[in-house]
């Protein structure tokens, strides 16, 4: 008999190939959506045919189903079926450096480190001239990029391989000097002074409108919210990712409500838009209310779109 979640997850897939018909445009990012979803239901045979759709199409987002669907065959305990997809995947001519980041990150989880080494460097190898200067810029740790090269360089200290030229490409995160904070940041804005005026805080808390409320949030106040959510959750990401790396210890993410939050500024008086008031709310919420940031690769994202973390958000930094 079929659970809950699975039956859930069936009804989202179902829901998100009926979108994938009615939206041409985003058909195929719909269609890599409902496949996970299958996936989640259990229904693998669903998931592999959406996926093989999308690999007979070709390009950058057969690349993606063609990742995906080695996942699949790795889960259903079909290795060699999953290898054989990544041997056709690495001579695609569409192959970018988030495929190859993402199969890397895969490899590593299942612990074939010179595997998930070739692929790094598969990744590396497709680095534009721009990318590379921006990585040994000044902001370079911030570039996401360079999240890649840092995990590359985590898997050549695991196999006992001595540092190469790829591993100084992206710089370390600038020193930082310890001070007493004088509050603790709730958004990306007051995160930002932080780091700018040299102090890094012990957490951060950072208040999200996830992405049904984000909605309701444009509804009302659309001159506030005005980054469409294909912009703004990636940036999100990117930017807690830099904090990350900086040196911050905890970031937790508060997930607002509209009806919340104009409650709580109704009743202390105040614009539920000023940044003062989303501070104190971010405050007040309880620990088992808030997501610690970043969730397990295979645990929901944090944006609310009910898909896991490395499927959604989890992919801003792996570049196209």
């Amino acid at each position: 008999m079929a659970t809950k979640p699975a039956n859930q997850a069936a009804a989202r897939a179902a829901a998100l190939e009926a979108d994938a018909e009615k939206y041409p445009d985003e058909r195929a990012d719909l269609l890599l959506e409902a496949a996970e979803a299958w996936r989640v239901a259990g229904q693998l045979d669903r998931a592999r045919k959406l996926l093989a759709e999308l690999i007979a199409a070709g390009g950058e987002d057969g690349c993606y189903a063609r990742c995906d669907l080695a996942g699949i065959e790795f889960e259903a305990g079909a290795d060699s079926e999953a290898y054989t997809e990544l041997a056709r995947l690495a001579r695609d001519p569409d192959l970018g450096e988030g495929q190859c980041t993402l199969v890397a990150e895969l490899l590593a989880e299942r612990g074939d480190l010179p595997a998930a080494l070739e692929w790094y460097d598969r990744a590396v190898a497709r680095l534009t001239p721009e990318d590379l200067e921006a990585l040994r810029g000044p902001d370079g740790w911030m570039q996401m990029s360079s999240v890649m090269v840092r995990a590359r360089r985590e898997v050549r200290r695991q196999l006992g391989l001595p540092a190469d030229a790829t591993d100084e490409i992206a710089p370390a995160a600038p020193a930082q000097q310890m001070a007493e904070p004088t509050g603790l940041p709730t958004t990306l804005d007051e995160a930002r002074e932080h780091f700018e005026s040299g102090r890094i805080p012990d957490q951060l808390r950072l208040l999200v409108f996830q992405r049904a409320e984000r909605a309701e949030a444009r509804r009302r106040w659309p001159d506030a919210y005005v980054d469409p959510d294909e912009e703004y959750f990636p940036a999100a990401e990117r930017r807690w990712r830099g904090l990350a790396d900086s040196g911050v210890p905890a970031i937790r993410v508060v997930p607002a409500t509209v009806a919340g939050l104009s409650e709580f500024a109704e009743r202390i008086g105040e614009s539920p838009l000023d940044s003062a008031v989303k501070t104190r709310y971010a405050r007040l919420a309880a620990d088992q209310d808030t997501i610690v940031w970043p969730p397990a690769r295979n645990d929901p994202c944090w944006c609310g779109s009910g898909i896991k973390y490395k499927k959604c958000c989890g992919r801003a930094g792996l570049g196209s």
